[in-house]
């Protein structure tokens, strides 16, 4: 049973890498529509330049969503998974996930 949780999140983490990978082939290759006449990348920097702010705070607010979710349906410690999520990302919740998993 855990070979299969482990398979399911390796499954999904390269999937969403590849779609990453493919995603920034296709914005470097200019394939994506580019609003304004400006490419993606000028419009990332734009918003990272001027919205940080609001990039940060939905950064928080989802990863303690995440947080909230775990404490609920899986007993985890809010505090604990709160400061991991947020200190690393809201994929490290997955592996401290699993390893609380296989101690009991």
């Amino acid at each position: 049973m855990k070979y299969v949780k482990r398979d399911k999140s390796l499954s999904g983490m390269l999937i969403i890498l590849t779609l990453a990978i493919i995603f920034y082939a296709m914005a470097t290759e200019g394939v994506l529509p580019q609003p304004n006449g400006k490419p993606l990348n000028e419009i990332f920097i734009y918003l990272f330049n001027f919205y940080l702010d609001f990039i940060l705070i939905g950064y928080v607010f989802i990863c303690l969503q995440i947080s909230g979710y775990l404490e609920l349906k899986h007993k985890q410690d809010f505090l604990t998974v709160s400061i991991v999520s947020i200190f690393f990302t809201p994929l490290a919740i997955f592996f401290i996930f699993e390893k609380e998993d296989s101690d009991e």
